[in-house]
């Protein structure tokens, strides 16, 4: 068959979608010089480029990538095809294909931060950290200051352990984008393990206030405010506003999350009072009520939904709450001190007492819940058990204020 006979062959079959006869025609064609020769070599790149996505559809990506390869080098390593590539690969979890893909990334978008980012990562991921440092050093040096090279170098920093240097580079990323919120979280996350909590909560405020749905950020705050309050440093915090309330497809979303991640009601629930207004303590409660629509028997749901109201002030129903969490979980002593310390406020206090003895049976035998027991003992006439209770808080603890003060108290 003459070459004007595999041209015509060729693409006859491309326009009609046979793209492996158009590829064996037109593969022909490939070396020729001239206008003959480009037209082939077009054609059949894009008969290649078009098997690797039928490929890759199928879930066949060592065939997928063979076409794409074939593809980049016949229409001149096009970064659309090269990033086809690139994508195939990091998708499959080859890393060396992928750096190596990367790689013509890069040379086809010389000026293109990201084109550079996505090499350095798939150099680290293929275990080259120096070389992968370097691609985004040499980044920075010719393509000037970038928010995404300074983020993923303070990533690589922080990998190392180098809390200084990875604090550097993203304080750069706030800098250059000062709007990004994944930059300011972490940012905070880098001073929170530098044990800077006030620095923390400033990054992670600022990350929440950029995006207010940002759950992770707002978790990461409040466990960053109650460490500070831990240590001495007690800070203040600004809420995003709630402009309105938020829809019923974001609750249910929230939903699903608490009931996968209890910790973050936990940190927002053991934040500072000021950290709180009626506003966000109603949109948690809603969270919380949709959650235990599609999960009535979720003892911790009905536990936290107790502490929300409580915080709240309706003491009434806070109690129910405790108490549903109990008939699901008799033993829950989160639930037994919760609704012990709420009937001693309200000066219940047979029934405190009576919750506090089955939370210390059930396993909660410290020495702050004998001094609690203790007091309210006491203040009821009942010295010899609380004598008891101090006593054994002191046992635990030979040094605890409120157990010695408490003894002193009896014997005055």
């Amino acid at each position: 068959m003459g070459d004007l006979d595999c041209f015509t062959e060729g693409l006859r079959a491309y326009r009609a979608g046979d793209y492996l006869v158009a590829v064996k025609a037109l593969g022909q064609l490939t070396d020729r010089k001239g206008h003959a020769g480009s037209l082939a070599r077009h054609y059949c790149g894009m008969a290649h480029r078009s098997l690797g996505i039928e490929h890759a559809r199928q879930g066949r990506f060592d065939q997928a990538a063979r076409h794409l390869r074939r593809a980049v080098a016949l229409l001149g390593k096009r970064a659309d095809l090269a990033e086809q590539l690139l994508n195939l690969y990091a998708s499959t979890d080859q890393p060396g294909r992928c750096a190596a893909a990367a790689e013509v990334l890069v040379e086809c978008r010389r000026d293109d931060v990201s084109a550079r980012v996505r090499l350095a990562q798939a150099q680290w991921r293929e275990g080259r950290r120096p070389q992968a440092m370097m691609t985004l050093t040499e980044a920075l040096r010719e393509l000037g200051d970038s928010a995404e090279a300074h983020l993923v170098m303070g990533l690589f920093h922080a990998a190392g352990d180098d809390l200084e240097q990875a604090r550097e580079h993203l304080k750069r990323a706030c800098v250059c984008e000062c709007t990004w919120g994944k930059a300011h979280r972490y940012l905070g996350l880098v001073e929170s393990a530098r044990g800077d909590f006030p620095r923390a909560v400033a990054a992670f405020q600022r990350a929440w206030a950029l995006d207010p749905d940002d759950l992770l950020s707002a978790y990461y705050l409040c466990v960053s405010a109650d460490a500070c309050a831990r240590t001495g440093r007690p800070v203040r915090v600004a809420l995003p506003e709630l402009t309105q309330p938020a829809s019923s497809s974001e609750i249910r979303q929230l939903a699903r999350y608490v009931v996968a991640e209890p910790q973050f009601l936990e940190a927002v629930l053991s934040a500072p009072m000021d950290l709180h207004d009626a506003n966000l303590l109603g949109v948690v409660l809603s969270v919380l009520r949709t959650a235990l629509a599609e999960h009535p028997d979720h003892a911790d749901l009905h536990y936290y939904s107790a502490r929300t109201l409580e915080r709240l002030g309706d003491e009434e129903g806070a109690r129910a709450a405790y108490e549903q969490a109990l008939r699901i979980n008799p033993r829950y002593t989160k639930a037994l001190l919760g609704c012990g310390g709420l009937c001693a406020r309200c000066g219940h206090v047979p029934q405190a007492v009576e919750y506090l003895e089955r939370a210390i049976a059930c396993g909660a035998d410290y020495p702050d819940v004998h001094v609690q027991l203790g007091d309210l003992l006491r203040d009821s006439g009942a010295t010899a058990a609380a004598r008891e209770h101090y006593a054994r808080a002191l046992e635990q603890n030979p040094r605890y204020g409120p157990a010695q003060a408490g003894l002193r108290a009896l014997a005055a």
